[in-house]
């Protein structure tokens, strides 16, 4: 039998794993490796970026991401993830950095050509058929940076 600390090990690896994915997923416009990494009645806040309130579900996740980056060249960066296990949940706080760049007449924001962000992933976890999965998402914002489109 395993010993409690090894598969804490192996669980904490796991979810960075998954966040790992999450990121590369996103910035390759993987949208239906994406969407496996959430359960399905999953919630995702980034009222902070977009205004909206909480999107509910993988079709709204779905559609609320691809139209913000969909028109986009990404890069997402994480960062050492704190990882509180609780049974078959995690919290997860992690730290991120993002860059933006929108094709020409892309932005959703007025006058920008990209951005540069700083923050925090806020989660929350479950194992479900032995897999973890994002259950919430909350992105916080500590900075951004809005770079303008070059006057032509």
């Amino acid at each position: 039998m395993m010993s409690d600390d090894l598969a804490k090990l192996l669980d904490h690896e796991a979810i960075r794993t998954v966040k790992a994915r999450y990121c590369r997923f996103l910035d390759t416009k993987d949208w239906d490796g994406f969407i496996g990494l959430f359960t399905t009645d999953a919630v995702l806040d980034v009222e902070e970026d977009t205004g909206q309130p909480p999107f509910i579900g993988h079709d709204a996740i779905r559609k609320t991401i691809i139209w913000s980056v969909d028109g986009a060249k990404t890069a997402h960066q994480i960062h050492m993830s704190e990882i509180d296990l609780r049974g078959d949940e995690a919290h997860v706080i992690t730290p991120m950095q993002d860059r933006v760049v929108w094709s020409p007449g892309k932005s959703p924001l007025p006058g920008a050509a990209s951005i540069t962000g700083f923050g925090h992933y806020h989660e929350r976890y479950v194992r479900q058929d032995g897999q973890w999965k994002i259950a919430s998402l909350k992105l916080t914002r500590l900075y951004v940076e809005v770079h303008p489109a070059p006057a032509l």
